[in-house]
């Protein structure tokens, strides 16, 4: 397994996922949704990285 991309990609993609669609769960000191934000952000990496993976082979 030389190529990293395909791993990261679906490792990022998943937890971004998980993140992203649980509203409920916040941060303790806060009224903003970093979690929604930081799966948001991990999600697209995710995808780019799963994308990259694809266009090399």
């Amino acid at each position: 397994m030389s190529d990293l991309r395909l791993p990261i990609g679906i490792f990022f993609a998943i937890v971004g996922l998980l993140l992203f669609t649980m509203p409920s769960a916040r941060a303790p000191l806060t009224e903003v949704p970093v979690n929604a934000y930081a799966g948001a952000s991990m999600l697209l990496f995710g995808g780019a990285m799963l994308w990259l993976a694809r266009r090399k082979s």
